[in-house]
């Protein structure tokens, strides 16, 4: 198996696959993976500076908070990126958090992901994954601190000094725990919102108390009280009780703010979003402390459908970072040698789910034939051209999840059989099972992707597989009411943590699994996710189980590559510091408008 590869201008290095730890409608935090093509970014580590003048080509160079040379941040500038079409909504109360794709930038959490762990601090964690909570990496935000004293408390100690933004009705008053139970309790209390469908009665919270102005008290179901640790701490956003009385929700993008680095100062559909820097912010920089964040002037989000409009805006410098698939790779490599670049897999991809509850899937045998008449290999080679690996699935070859992640090398005999092309034993193994014919199949999908190669892998061992081809719309809602008949074409995260992916009632479990010995292994692993020595061994036997039991045909995950401008400084590659906080990065990275002006010709 080739390593992850993490590139830059300025540096090279091979990150080791090292073994170190780390929707639908309504119940579960979705991966947000769609064909393997999502938002992901990885892992960059600076090499150790030499001379002064060496590292800083003539810039002003300063020591940062764990000692390292580095050019000083310098505030000014505009980001600007694109997304392919507008935000879903700007309430979390109204629409699920991760849709809420502006709401990291205008409002705050509890808690967040340490950004002095990441690439430009000591490298322990990339910060490319969206979708999962890594507690050894979490620090305070709003909440400075929490603690767990029983197995039915929570309690959060909430940051003394932050202000809301200074706009009308909240006025920039200071945030207090007062507002951290009204948030909470709007979202676990309302029966429409996706928190609560998540956690409805029985698994969300009992009681969420201010016990002073500082402090809160959340009590739990003790089998939730760590996944709700997680999603009240890093998933839910604080907002002001005063916009709600006032305006009923914040589905206008013009009432939807808080305490966050960010203000949406203009909106228009179909077009751009624009952020200017909250003047008040109360966060300083953790790599330098003496800095306010964020350095950016503002930001801009602009909507570009189109692919290759929004490709040749970022060629010509008008967007400042790209996702860029293996396909355009070469050519803009080549032609834009200034970018710098990271490689890493996609830490989500596509796969075949199958039924669990309906024939012939029932069957181990037959899912296991299906397993082995597909051609890995060749897919890696040809329809990737090389630039894809295949491994388990669900947690994939990242730093931060070394410790559950398991080489298909190390897999049990059983298991690792379950990726060679074998279609002798697949026959074998239809037949043992009463289809020595093989029978009809149907999946539903939103592109054909890789299916027409596996249509005709099957037809070898006489499965012939009808593919039926739906709108994004109309599969998402198959998929959110788990409506297919037989199989499904859909996502499925390789970053994982918490497996919750296969519980019984969750919306993302489209193999309709109801497995026992699974449920068991995840009930255990919630009750010790603070203690890694104990929770990572167990998550590693439950995926073990999980692919063991083929609850659906793993396939190749390609590889991603973001590039961006070298302008862009004080970043890696980063997409969320902390869970499903994709976007606030840019609070920390800073714009060199000086060079960006010799390269461009324009300072934004």
């Amino acid at each position: 198996m080739k390593k992850v590869i993490w590139l830059t201008v300025s540096c090279l290095m091979v990150v080791a696959l090292l073994v170190t730890s780390c929707g639908g409608a309504t119940t579960e935090e979705e991966e947000d993976v769609t064909n393997g093509e999502e938002d992901v970014v990885g892992e960059e580590e600076e090499e150790e500076v030499g001379e002064e003048e060496e590292v800083g080509d003539g810039k002003d160079m300063v020591l940062d908070s764990l000692g390292k040379l580095v050019e000083k941040p310098r505030y000014g500038g505009v980001l600007n990126f694109a997304a392919s079409s507008d935000p879903r909504g700007f309430d979390e109360a109204t629409t699920p958090p991760y849709s809420t794709v502006t709401m990291p930038l205008t409002n705050d959490k509890l808690i967040s992901g340490d950004w002095a762990k990441g690439t430009q601090g000591t490298g322990e964690a990339s910060w490319l994954h969206n979708a999962t909570f890594f507690y050894k990496y979490a620090v305070g935000s709003l909440a400075t601190s929490w603690e767990v004293p029983d197995d039915e408390t929570i309690i959060f100690h909430i940051r003394e000094g932050v202000k809301f933004q200074n706009k009308p009705p909240v006025n920039g008053r200071e945030m207090n725990a007062h507002d951290v139970v009204f948030s909470l309790e709007r979202l676990y209390y309302d029966d429409s919102t996706y928190s609560y469908a998540t956690y409805p009665e029985g698994r969300g919270p009992t009681s969420i108390t201010a016990l002073d102005d500082w402090t809160v008290e959340i009590k739990v179901p003790p089998a939730t009280q760590l996944p709700l640790l997680f999603a009240i701490g890093d998933f839910n956003s604080i907002v002001a009780h005063e916009i709600i009385d006032e305006y009923g929700d914040m589905r206008d993008w013009q009432n939807s703010w808080g305490t966050g680095p960010f203000m949406i100062t203009d909106y228009v559909p179909v077009s751009a979003l624009t952020f200017e820097r909250n003047p008040n912010y109360w966060m300083n920089d953790p790599l330098h402390p003496e800095n306010q964040l964020p350095y950016l002037d503002g930001i801009k989000r602009l909507i570009i459908p189109d692919a290759s409009t929004t490709l040749a805006a970022f060629r010509t410098g008008k967007l400042d970072r790209r996702a860029i698939s293996w396909e355009d790779e070469p050519e803009i490599r080549e032609n834009n040698p200034e970018l710098k670049w990271l490689q890493t897999l996609s830490t989500g991809t596509s796969v075949i789910y199958m039924r669990l509850d309906t024939d012939p899937y029932t069957d181990i045998r037959v899912r296991r034939a299906l397993s082995m008449a597909v051609d890995q290999q060749s897919l890696v080679d040809y329809y990737y051209e090389g630039n894809a690996e295949l491994h388990a699935t669900l947690v994939g070859p990242f730093p931060e999840l070394g410790d559950i992640y398991t080489p298909l090398e190390e897999l049990p005999e059983s298991t690792r059989e379950l990726f060679d092309y074998d279609l002798d034993k697949a026959k074998e193994l239809l037949t043992e099972a009463g289809f020595p014919e093989g029978f009809k199949a149907t999946i539903v999908a939103s592109s054909e992707g890789v299916l027409p190669i596996v249509k005709d892998s099957w037809s070898k061992i006489g499965v012939d597989l009808d593919i039926q081809i739906k709108t994004s719309a109309v599969l998402y809602s198959i998929q959110v009411r788990r409506q297919h008949e037989e199989m499904i074409y859909y996502g499925l995260s390789n970053n994982k943590v918490k497996i919750n992916t296969f519980e019984k009632q969750m919306t993302r479990n489209l193999s309709m699994a109801d497995d026992e010995i699974y449920q068991n292994l995840f009930d255990e692993s919630l009750l010790t996710m603070m203690d890694p020595d104990t929770f990572n061994p167990i998550v590693k036997e439950m995926v073990q189980y999980i692919i063991g039991q083929v609850w659906y045909v793993p396939l190749p995950a390609p590889y991603t590559y973001y590039a961006w401008w070298p302008w862009v400084k004080s970043y890696g590659g980063e997409s969320s510091v902390g869970y499903f906080r994709s976007g606030d990065y840019t609070k920390y990275v800073w714009i060199d408008q000086e060079l960006r002006q010799e390269i461009t010709g324009r300072k934004q």
